[in-house]
């Protein structure tokens, strides 16, 4: 224990810098008779209880070096661990990498592994109360675990053998070690033991943090009804618009579908899942263009930003197994990395693998729904959610158990039912809940790949999410599939919500993986994938009317083109350098447009001449980018807002699309101000006579009022970074003070959301400008014999608070630091010995 963090050295800062001696008697003998009777009956009583509960607290941290014997093993394992806490684990089978593996993640995430069992379980009101009831109600509803189970049996013998060894791991470290983390005490949550279908259901809640497109089919319904068919073109740009002009239906209706996306939204605030492109930057580079003729490949997933990070680097040796790279907590493997012979990491494809139906119940017999000429009866599940009480929960009264029924139709889960509410039943359909849902295989035979047609065989078996996943290998080969299932529909293309009577829009099939789009070694050299659309022209399948916009793209490819010259081929800080990267293409496609606007007042001109010089580069230390972001955001308002609302500003409705307003792109920004064609800036009901220009003038009159607000009348001081920052939220305790404080992270942050480093933000008006969104890692692969290997996570290894690990990464990752992910000094070695034979506890 180091002196500093010593309880002793503690206590002594209790007493302030007026203590000089380890003998309290001199100081206070000098002491006022109040002050004494201070230090001995309340102050010293506090500093010692505190002091002994971080004493208590440090023995929750992980044991980094000895040797710990512990039932399972076939034989001994080291954990050697590098000076940034990563993890290195060697060892004789694979099962006991898997196993070991359990161990880490419980060493180093315990309190995440409770919050990922209980959110994928819906029971997180045991631990929070009633505010977290309709989250639960919404994974229960969904039926997250139920399909977990279900799926378990579709898998084979070795992956299932692996997830039961890493529960085996995590519930050795549970069973030896009584000391939990803080959560665990703040909040008086019992850790329980982990179960391999915990691991099966993260995946699912893995695939619904990618999955935006229910958002977007509820949102073009309630826009439908305020829209022309060409305004509803305009923004949500459909292969068949007829099923999303079919939303002129009652009122009620269109509440219902509103609180259920409201309910969905909030789900997704309050735990940090999902985002509008929500996904990533990848790309990969052949051998014909990178250093000495060998590949390299890139990666960076986007998705909400927490602490600690979902993710967590490894390197994992066995007999047959030696992958490294980033793995996800709850889940036993390298996720996106690599291994001896090829390289794999991924980005979210948009495709659209989520429909709503409205169901129709039958009113003689309401146990019964239609399908077709005939009536099927649903299938009915009881839940029950149990809810604390309110603190100090000894003296409340408790609270009865919710007793929840979903039904289910040959949809899916009657999602409308989480609502509580008697009205249109709406199912939902989702690849991911399928009983034979594989996608677990498939990242169980990634690691094993060795080149392109075993990664093929192993993306085989991939189901959801949809993902756009890049391969680079020792020969210098790089390689493209667009994985997972994709629905082929007899009617329509799952833009909107359509009659589930009708067996014209049910799904027929899924499109052959064989006939899924794939590139492998391109003649340009180079594969980028930005949540963009791939498909080559021709392509014959529909796949997602939701691609991002190519900005990210346009940039990435824009930089491999600029340095394919370079002496010697491209390089591993070639690839950094543009992770990095905070030129927004599409803002400099706008930005002529903002040049050429006369400003009116004098304030109004100042701030365009800081646009005048600028390159589109959202640093921290541009004015330029403030002004043209809030710009922007207002500007959206004014041209999309009124009209969204229309005859439909009813509650929950509005407050909805206008989530959606802030979404749109810069590229509709700029068409709906340069298209003739367009009527956006045409006078409205609730504006005053207005063309494009007056628009923009009255934005950038609110720009600059907020602006102000925010930075002063100065506008020198309107940094962006001063007023826009990552924002690491901690569950729970981001909501809670003071304790936010603590567990909750904050840093200054450049970038925007068509920046490669990529920052989606929301306006609080307390706090200014917030990332939520962005990249959760960054990590660059070499696939040269010295398998250079470069990482960095965006918070740190560990989630314990008390860790020095906790939150070591936010500011290299914030600055574009890489780190070595096999460096060559270490710093601990953990063995992990067998105490007993191993006993199994598979299904």
């Amino acid at each position: 224990m180091d002196k500093q963090n010593h309880p002793a050295a503690r206590i002594t800062r209790c007493f302030g810098r007026q203590i000089r001696s380890t003998r309290p008697g001199i100081f206070l003998k000098n002491a006022h008779p109040l002050l004494k009777r201070l230090l001995i009956l309340i102050v010293l009583p506090a500093c010692l209880a505190g002091a002994g509960g971080v004493y208590v607290l440090r023995l929750s941290l992980a044991q980094q070096s000895g040797t710990i014997q512990v039932p399972g093993l076939d034989a001994a394992v080291s954990i050697e661990r590098d000076p940034s806490g990563v993890p290195h684990i060697s060892a004789t089978s694979d099962h006991d990498v898997f196993f070991a593996m359990g161990y880490v993640h419980a060493q180093d995430r315990l309190w995440q592994l409770e919050l990922q069992r209980r959110t994928s379980q819906g029971r997180l009101s045991e631990v929070f109360g009633r505010s977290m009831i309709s989250n639960d109600v919404w994974l229960r509803t969904l039926g997250i675990q139920e399909s977990a189970k279900a799926s378990w049996n579709s898998l084979g013998n070795d992956a299932k053998a692996s997830l039961t060894a890493y529960a085996n791991g995590v519930n050795a470290w549970i069973d030896s070690h009584p000391n939990l983390p803080p959560e665990f005490l703040l909040t008086g949550t019992p850790m329980q033991r982990w179960d391999p279908i915990d691991s099966l259901a993260w995946t699912k809640i893995f695939a619904l943090n990618l999955a935006g497109n229910l958002n977007l089919e509820m949102t073009r319904y309630l826009a439908g009804a305020a829209l022309t068919s060409q305004e509803q073109q305009f923004l949500f740009p459909t292969t068949v618009t007829a099923s999303a002009r079919a939303s002129a239906t009652p009122q009620a209706t269109a509440a219902q579908i509103a609180e259920l996306g409201n309910m969905n939204k909030a789900f997704q605030q309050a735990l940090g899942i999902g985002g509008r492109y929500a996904g990533s930057n990848a790309w990969a580079i052949s051998g014909t263009l990178g250093k000495d003729r060998h590949a390299l490949l890139a990666g960076d997933p986007h998705l909400s930003l927490q602490i600690p990070s979902l993710w967590y680097p490894v390197t994992q040796r066995g007999a047959r197994l030696d992958s490294a790279g980033m793995s996800l907590v709850g889940l036993p493997l390298v996720v996106f990395g690599r291994n001896a012979q090829i390289a794999w990491t991924g980005t979210n494809l948009p495709a659209d693998t989520q429909d709503l139906y409205f169901e129709q119940v039958d009113p003689s017999t309401p146990s019964r729904y239609r399908t077709g000429e005939t009536w099927e009866t649903f299938r009915y599940r009881k839940e029950t959610i149990h809810v604390k009480p309110d603190f100090p929960t000894a003296l409340r009264t408790p609270i009865a158990p919710i007793a929840l029924t979903i039904r289910h139709t040959r949809h899916g889960p009657v999602v409308s039912d989480a609502l509580g509410l008697l009205g249109q039943p709406i199912a939902l359909q989702w690849t991911a809940l399928s009983a034979d849902d594989t996608t677990y295989e498939s990242f169980f035979r990634l690691n094993y790949a060795a080149d392109w047609r075993g990664f093929n065989d192993a993306l085989r078996s991939h189901v959801a999410p949809t993902m756009n996943m890049l391969y680079a290998d020792n020969g210098g080969n790089i390689g493209y599939i667009g994985a997972g299932r994709i629905p082929m529909r007899a009617k329509g293309d799952g833009a909107a919500p359509v009659p589930g009577w009708s067996d014209e829009y049910n799904w027929q099939r899924y499109i052959p993986f064989d006939e899924l789009p794939r590139r492998y070694n391109p003649p340009a050299g180079y594969i980028v994938s930005a949540n963009d659309n791939l498909l080559e022209p021709g392509y014959p399948y529909f796949i997602s009317n939701d691609w991002a916009p190519p900005g990210r793209a346009q940039r990435i490819a824009q930089l491999i083109e600029e340095r394919r010259s370079h002496a010697g081929g491209l390089t591993m800080d070639d690839m950094q350098t543009m992770q990095a990267d905070l030129v927004s293409v599409s803002a400099l496609k706008v930005l002529p447009l903002l040049k050429q606007f006369p400003p009116r007042t004098p304030q109004q001109a100042q701030a365009l001449a800081f646009l005048n010089t600028w390159k589109g580069a959202m640093t921290v230390d541009s004015q330029a980018a403030s002004i043209f972001n809030v710009w922007m955001m207002h500007l959206r308002k004014r041209l999309f807002a009124k009209k969204l609302q229309g005859d439909w500003n009813q509650r929950g409705v509005a407050h909805y699309l206008d989530a959606f307003v802030a979404d749109t792109s810069l590229e509709q920004v700029r068409a709906a101000l340069t298209d003739p064609t367009q009527t956006w800036c045409a006078p409205q009901p609730a504006v005053a006579p207005a063309s494009c220009t007056s628009l923009m003038s009255l934005a950038l009159d609110d720009a600059i009022l907020q602006l102000t607000k925010l930075g002063g009348a100065d506008m020198r001081g309107w940094t962006w970074g001063s007023l826009h920052g990552s924002v690491y939220r901690h569950v729970p305790f981001s909501n809670v003070k003071p304790l936010n404080a603590y567990f909750e992270k904050r840093i200054e942050s450049g970038g925007s959301e068509d920046t490669i480093d990529v920052a989606n933000y929301v306006f609080h008006a307390a706090d200014g400008y917030q990332k939520t969104f962005g990249a959760g890692f960054r990590q660059i692969m070499a696939l040269s014999p010295d398998r250079g290997h470069l990482y960095m996570n965006s918070t740190g290894q560990s989630g314990n608070i008390i860790s020095q690990h906790y939150a070591d990464m936010v500011q290299p990752f914030q600055e574009a630091q890489l780190r070595a992910m096999r460096p060559r000094s270490q710093l601990s070695i953990l063995t992990l010995s067998p105490r007993a034979p191993r006993q199994e506890t598979g299904q």
